[in-house]
Protein backbone atom coordinates (compact mmCIF):
# COMPACT_ATOMS: atom_id res chain seq x y z
CA UNK A 1 0.00 0.00 0.00
CA UNK A 2 1.19 3.49 -0.85
CA UNK A 3 -0.08 6.91 0.12
CA UNK A 4 0.26 10.42 -1.22
CA UNK A 5 -0.31 13.16 1.33
CA UNK A 6 -1.24 16.59 0.04
CA UNK A 7 -0.37 19.28 2.55
CA UNK A 8 0.95 22.79 2.75
CA UNK A 9 4.70 23.10 2.26
CA UNK A 10 5.29 24.35 5.79
CA UNK A 11 3.69 21.17 7.24
CA UNK A 12 5.74 18.88 5.02
CA UNK A 13 8.93 20.47 6.29
CA UNK A 14 8.16 18.97 9.72
CA UNK A 15 6.46 15.72 8.66
CA UNK A 16 8.97 14.42 6.10
CA UNK A 17 11.77 13.78 8.65
CA UNK A 18 9.34 11.76 10.78
CA UNK A 19 8.53 9.51 7.82
CA UNK A 20 12.21 9.05 7.05
CA UNK A 21 12.95 8.14 10.67
CA UNK A 22 10.19 5.49 10.55
CA UNK A 23 11.48 4.15 7.19
CA UNK A 24 8.19 5.00 5.52
CA UNK A 25 9.45 7.62 3.11
CA UNK A 26 9.33 5.20 0.14
CA UNK A 27 5.68 4.23 0.69
CA UNK A 28 4.34 7.59 1.83
CA UNK A 29 4.97 10.58 -0.40
CA UNK A 30 4.31 14.16 0.59
CA UNK A 31 3.10 16.50 -2.11
CA UNK A 32 3.05 20.23 -1.44
CA UNK A 33 -0.13 21.85 -2.59
CA UNK A 34 -3.44 23.47 -1.84
CA UNK A 35 -6.62 21.36 -1.92
CA UNK A 36 -8.52 24.25 -3.46
CA UNK A 37 -6.27 24.58 -6.50
CA UNK A 38 -4.61 21.17 -6.82
CA UNK A 39 -5.20 19.06 -9.92
CA UNK A 40 -6.08 15.65 -8.47
CA UNK A 41 -6.31 14.03 -11.89
CA UNK A 42 -8.94 11.72 -13.29
CA UNK A 43 -9.59 8.22 -11.87
CA UNK A 44 -6.24 8.31 -10.08
CA UNK A 45 -7.13 7.09 -6.55
CA UNK A 46 -8.89 4.19 -4.84
CA UNK A 47 -9.31 6.03 -1.54
CA UNK A 48 -9.22 9.70 -0.59
CA UNK A 49 -9.21 10.79 3.05
CA UNK A 50 -10.16 14.38 3.79
CA UNK A 51 -9.35 14.94 7.47
CA UNK A 52 -10.04 18.14 9.37
CA UNK A 53 -10.26 20.28 6.25
CA UNK A 54 -13.84 21.09 5.19
CA UNK A 55 -14.47 23.19 8.30
CA UNK A 56 -12.23 25.84 6.73
CA UNK A 57 -14.45 26.30 3.66
CA UNK A 58 -17.94 27.55 2.86
CA UNK A 59 -20.64 25.37 1.32
CA UNK A 60 -19.95 26.30 -2.32
CA UNK A 61 -16.21 25.67 -1.91
CA UNK A 62 -16.83 22.26 -0.33
CA UNK A 63 -19.26 21.28 -3.11
CA UNK A 64 -16.65 22.19 -5.73
CA UNK A 65 -13.92 20.32 -3.82
CA UNK A 66 -16.09 17.19 -3.59
CA UNK A 67 -16.75 17.27 -7.37
CA UNK A 68 -13.00 17.40 -8.02
CA UNK A 69 -12.34 14.58 -5.55
CA UNK A 70 -15.10 12.44 -7.06
CA UNK A 71 -13.48 12.92 -10.47
CA UNK A 72 -10.14 11.80 -9.01
CA UNK A 73 -11.62 8.51 -7.73
CA UNK A 74 -11.56 5.29 -9.70
CA UNK A 75 -14.92 3.49 -10.03
CA UNK A 76 -15.61 1.74 -6.72
CA UNK A 77 -13.30 4.19 -4.91
CA UNK A 78 -14.17 5.86 -1.63
CA UNK A 79 -13.84 9.39 -0.35
CA UNK A 80 -14.08 9.74 3.43
CA UNK A 81 -14.46 13.02 5.31
CA UNK A 82 -13.36 13.02 8.97
CA UNK A 83 -14.62 16.07 10.84
CA UNK A 84 -16.25 17.43 13.95
CA UNK A 85 -19.94 17.21 13.13
CA UNK A 86 -22.76 19.63 13.67
CA UNK A 87 -25.67 17.51 14.89
CA UNK A 88 -27.93 18.60 12.03
CA UNK A 89 -28.26 21.17 9.29
CA UNK A 90 -30.65 23.23 11.49
CA UNK A 91 -27.63 24.40 13.49
CA UNK A 92 -28.10 22.12 16.51
CA UNK A 93 -24.65 21.36 17.81
CA UNK A 94 -22.91 19.35 20.53
CA UNK A 95 -20.39 20.66 23.04
CA UNK A 96 -17.20 19.82 21.09
CA UNK A 97 -18.74 20.88 17.80
CA UNK A 98 -19.90 24.15 19.35
CA UNK A 99 -16.46 24.99 20.63
CA UNK A 100 -14.90 24.09 17.30
CA UNK A 101 -17.54 26.07 15.40
CA UNK A 102 -16.59 29.14 17.46
CA UNK A 103 -12.87 28.56 16.91
CA UNK A 104 -13.22 27.95 13.16
CA UNK A 105 -15.38 31.06 12.80
CA UNK A 106 -12.55 33.10 14.31
CA UNK A 107 -9.72 31.46 12.36
CA UNK A 108 -11.11 30.49 8.97
CA UNK A 109 -14.52 32.13 8.56
CA UNK A 110 -16.44 28.85 8.32
CA UNK A 111 -17.31 26.13 10.82
CA UNK A 112 -18.60 22.64 11.40
CA UNK A 113 -20.94 20.88 8.98
CA UNK A 114 -23.59 18.24 9.55
CA UNK A 115 -23.33 14.73 8.13
CA UNK A 116 -26.40 15.55 6.03
CA UNK A 117 -24.63 18.53 4.46
CA UNK A 118 -21.50 16.49 3.69
CA UNK A 119 -23.66 13.69 2.24
CA UNK A 120 -25.34 16.25 -0.01
CA UNK A 121 -21.95 17.40 -1.35
CA UNK A 122 -21.07 13.77 -2.06
CA UNK A 123 -24.41 12.99 -3.71
CA UNK A 124 -24.23 16.13 -5.89
CA UNK A 125 -20.74 14.98 -6.99
CA UNK A 126 -22.18 11.67 -8.22
CA UNK A 127 -21.11 9.60 -5.22
CA UNK A 128 -23.21 7.27 -3.09
CA UNK A 129 -23.02 8.35 0.57
CA UNK A 130 -22.80 5.68 3.26
CA UNK A 131 -24.11 5.84 6.80
CA UNK A 132 -22.15 8.26 8.97
CA UNK A 133 -19.84 6.63 11.50
CA UNK A 134 -19.12 8.37 14.79
CA UNK A 135 -15.96 7.80 16.77
CA UNK A 136 -16.54 5.99 20.04
CA UNK A 137 -14.07 8.13 21.94
CA UNK A 138 -15.46 11.44 20.62
CA UNK A 139 -19.08 11.24 19.46
CA UNK A 140 -18.91 14.71 17.88
CA UNK A 141 -16.25 13.47 15.45
CA UNK A 142 -17.54 11.49 12.49
CA UNK A 143 -16.62 9.88 9.20
CA UNK A 144 -18.87 10.55 6.23
CA UNK A 145 -17.81 8.19 3.45
CA UNK A 146 -19.16 7.83 -0.09
CA UNK A 147 -18.47 5.42 -2.94
CA UNK A 148 -18.06 6.19 -6.63
CA UNK A 149 -20.35 3.92 -8.63
CA UNK A 150 -18.76 1.36 -10.95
Amino acid sequence: MRATILDLEVAIKYAAPILAKENMDERVVHRAGNALTENFGNAAYDFILVASLVHHFDDATNRALMRRLANALRPGGVVAIVEALRIDAAQKIGQIGGRLDFYFAMTSESGTWSAEEMSRWQREAGLIPRKTMRLRIARDIGVQAAVKPN
